[in-house]
């Protein structure tokens, strides 16, 4: 089985297999880490194996289903879906892991809806076909209803009703849009097709192209979240079990933003040139939004969500400013707040160990009990603040520079959520680490050997980034400038700034379809003393 079907799938059945009867827990436990931990391993072999300088998928597994109806299986990676494979499967792992030293009630059930969330968003980044992206990404939203439903906190009922509305609202004009994208093509191509590679240049009338875009990115917008869609991330984010939370913010919240880079800008550059402004400020104003609620927030739990929104907002900025270095700088953005997030989240659950609850202002002084704790709580705030030498340091300049080489306004009221972030991270840590001891049982808190498995690799990851920024940035240059390209194009940018030259779909030299008129050219002239026929 080729190696990416195979990382997909190897969740899958692993889910499957929990559901069998009679699975004790311990069985359950020991599948679900050797099936999460199998697929890391494959996703750091095809990381290790990219080819860095290429701008196409690689590892491609492509069979047709229904070749009347142009369905097919087609997955593959590149530059930028690879850094999103390495981000789930890990982040997934470490959840289970956690999981484990501390089970829920109905674990089995838990550990099978956590490994069917993690096939459904590793099928997701790996799509190379519209179809098989919309399956996944409506199949990624079944387990978390479940875990959020079953296993959340009060409120869940709501929050998951919420959470399913909005993201139902986006999803069926998606399906619209893409049904709509492969028949327009199918008559200027003759070809009926989905896959994503073969409908770029495709030549969409600039209408087309802009109500073809609309579709698409509302469902990513709400996904991301960007402000006004967010409406659905406090219940859900508060509801939900923080493991699961964690792999909403770090991970779900990341196809929004990478539809738009793999479908909606490359494919439809039009509508991605009306729209850019657009969503720009939306973005500018989820940055300030959530930073101010942040700021004000009860809770670490909803802080670290409000931040998010913010930390999404620089992303969303990057994508839309359709330049080369802005783009890698949201790649990079993408792997560098999932592994922020999840940390933050996780120094919660450590922090509720001895605590009642996670109200920012009902405890303080945890240092003086857990001082390992307050070291990596503090690395993992300078992180968030993206102080020069963090991690995401680079990403955030990267994001601001590319912005400010065409919309100066923009990047300087972006700075102001920069600024903000400072006030809201310092207060969660000033408040809950320094200061007087009170609320909480610091002993209970600080950090074990289990809580070193978990939170080391993320502490790691992070260090690796901030010293070598190269690692991940270097493998996206080709595949950002091949997505940035129409665009660009779109948007009448210095020829200078556009790498990748545009194949056109059908190429110019193609013959004409059946029926299509012929070229003005090339129709015969009427002979010496002959009228014109009207």
């Amino acid at each position: 089985m080729p190696m990416v079907t195979a990382i997909i799938l190897l969740p899958l059945a692993a889910a499957l297999a929990l559901a069998i009867p009679d699975t004790s827990r311990m069985q359950a436990r020991i599948i679900a880490l050797l099936a999460a931990g199998l697929s890391f391993a494959m996703v750091v072999s095809l990381t290790v194996r990219l080819d860095r300088d290429a701008a196409g998928l690689q590892f491609v597994d492509q069979h047709s289903w229904v070749s009347d109806a142009a369905l097919q299986w087609a997955v593959g990676v590149d530059g930028i879906s690879i850094w999103l494979l390495l981000l789930t499967s890990g982040i997934v792992l470490l959840g289970l892991i956690a999981t484990a030293w501390r089970p829920p009630e109905r674990e089995v059930g838990f550990l099978a809806a956590m490994l069917a969330g993690e096939a459904g968003l590793l099928g997701l980044f790996a799509a190379a076909d519209l179809v098989v992206f919309y399956i996944f990404w409506e199949a990624m939203l079944v387990p978390f209803f479940f875990l959020i439903g079953m296993w959340g906190s009060e409120g869940r009922v709501f929050a998951t009703t919420k959470f399913i509305i909005y993201t139902m609202v986006g999803s069926l004009p998606m399906l619209v849009a893409i049904l709509a994208t492969a028949f327009i093509a199918q008559d200027t191509t003759g070809q009926l097709t989905f896959t994503i590679s073969e409908l770029r240049g495709v030549s969409f009338t600039e209408t087309q192209s802009t109500w073809l875009f609309a579709g698409f990115a509302l469902a990513f917008a709400i996904k991301v979240p960007v402000w006004p869609f967010h409406g659905w991330l406090p219940d859900a984010y508060r509801a939900a079990p923080l493991v699961v939370t964690a792999v909403l913010a770090a991970v779900m919240s990341k196809a929004g933003v990478y539809g738009l880079i793999r479908i909606g800008v490359p494919t439809f550059p039009d509508g991605a040139e009306n729209f850019a402004i657009i969503l720009s400020v939306l973005a500018l104003v989820g940055i300030i939004y959530g930073s101010l609620v942040a700021w004000r927030a009860p809770t670490m739990r909803m802080l670290v969500g409000y931040s998010s929104l913010a930390h999404l907002g620089f992303i969303v900025l990057g994508i839309m400013a359709f330049d080369i270095q802005a783009g890698q700088g949201a790649v990079l953005q993408m792997v560098n707040h999932g592994l922020v997030v999840a940390a933050a989240f996780l120094i919660i659950g450590l922090i509720n160990r001895g605590t009642a609850g996670d109200h920012i202002d009902r405890i303080g002084g945890i240092a003086a009990g857990a001082p390992r704790l307050a070291v990596v709580f503090l690395f993992v705030s300078m992180a968030a603040l993206a102080i020069p030498g963090s991690n995401a340091f680079v990403g955030e300049f990267f994001i601001l520079t590319g912005v400010f080489r065409h919309h100066v306004w923009i990047a300087v009221l972006a700075t102001i959520g920069v600024v903000l972030a400072a006030v809201y991270m310092l207060r969660l840590y000033q408040t809950a680490m320094n200061g007087p001891a009170f609320g909480a049982n610091s002993r209970a808190i600080e950090l074990r050997p289990v809580d070193y498995v978990v939170l080391s690799p993320l502490v790691g990851a992070m260090l690796v980034i901030a010293l070598w920024p190269a690692s991940i940035v270097g493998s996206t240059r080709a595949p950002v400038a091949q997505a940035v390209a129409p665009a660009q194009i779109a948007a009448e940018r210095p020829a200078d700034q556009i790498e990748r030259p545009v194949v056109p779909n059908p190429p110019p030299e193609a013959l004409p379809l059946p029926g299509d008129e012929p070229p003005i050219d090339e129709v015969p002239a009427p002979a010496v003393g002959e009228e014109a026929s009207p």
